[in-house]
């Protein structure tokens, strides 16, 4: 299906845009266009910390009704997509080629996931055109015109994110980034993003605050998804725990993520004095892995 931009469907925020595409070549759920999207972008060579964190975000945004667009390129990309999938969400795959030459090739069977879930491919090329590193700039700006703002999950220098990131800050749009280990080259992007000014983010809320204006309905998941996710968040924190020193686990172990146990609690569980959980409660938050809230609770960070 072709959509021209006189359409009363093209997509609102596109239009707005410095040099929008005339015409869009669309096959899906073409009411996607008229949802608010956030796009979730990154490197295609990612780590698993930023699978995990592309699959994460994805799923809890497409839980509280929001689209997710994003490239259809390996690595972050396909993960954003294949999180909302998870979830029965929605999401927009926006192609550098015709709806005829698939890229890349070995996402064909993603491509094909996106459409059974109700999903939607956009492209700016004719069915037959083949991609080309100019038209993967294109693609860019369509992903982030599309959406009322942008999360960076890992990007190297001078990469196909900070083009995308560019982008969206020029098109006065929010830059939301999951920060990186000053460690990994892949952090690169988001770490300096947040320097410039980007928006840290470390849960959804970071996130849906900033739109307070959208009606969000959140979706019903069934228990399998529920599960899956629960089991995906438990071996996250299994991995966090192997860098936790022998001595803090039992304290560690006790705390949570999502909620805030005061001190008393945690010395009734752990069955320790209150001067050795004060210690190892301040052992933890120097070592940043939990933080410290007022009248003495304490969660993981």
């Amino acid at each position: 299906m072709k959509i021209n931009i006189e359409d009363a469907i093209y997509p609102k925020e596109l239009r707005k845009i410095k040099n929008p595409p005339k015409s869009l070549y669309v096959k899906g759920n073409i009411k996607l266009l008229d949802t608010p999207c956030i796009a979730i972008i990154g490197t295609r060579e990612c780590t698993q910390y930023g699978e995990r964190m592309a699959k994460k975000f994805s799923r809890e945004l497409s839980i509280q009704g929001i689209t997710i667009i994003s490239g259809m390129a390996k690595g972050i990309d396909s993960f954003a997509h294949i999180g909302s999938i998870e979830t029965t969400g929605n999401t927009i795959a926006v192609l550098p080629s015709g709806l005829n030459n698939i890229y890349p090739e070995e996402n064909i069977k993603l491509y094909k996931d996106i459409i059974k879930n109700n999903g939607l491919i956009v492209t700016e090329y004719e069915e037959n055109e083949k991609e080309n590193s100019k038209r993967f700039l294109e693609r860019n700006r369509i992903v982030s015109g599309i959406a009322i703002g942008t999360l960076v999950i890992e990007g190297g220098y001078r990469s196909g994110t900070s083009v995308t990131a560019r982008l969206t800050k020029q098109q006065d749009k929010k830059i939301f980034c999951v920060p990186s280990s000053l460690e990994s080259k892949k952090g690169i992007t988001p770490n300096k993003l947040i320097k410039e000014g980007a928006y840290l983010v470390t849960e959804i809320d970071d996130i849906i605050k900033e739109y307070k204006d959208l009606k969000l309905k959140r979706k019903q998941i069934n228990n399998k998804v529920q599960k899956d996710i629960y089991k995906e968040q438990y071996t996250e924190k299994q991995i966090i725990n192997e860098t936790i020193k022998q001595e803090y686990k039992t304290i560690y172990n006790i705390l949570q993520k999502e909620k805030a146990m005061n001190i008393n609690e945690i010395v009734k569980k752990s069955k320790l004095d209150i001067k050795e959980v004060n210690y190892k409660l301040m052992m933890l938050e120097l070592e940043d892995k939990i933080v410290s809230l007022p009248g003495s609770n304490f969660k993981i960070k």
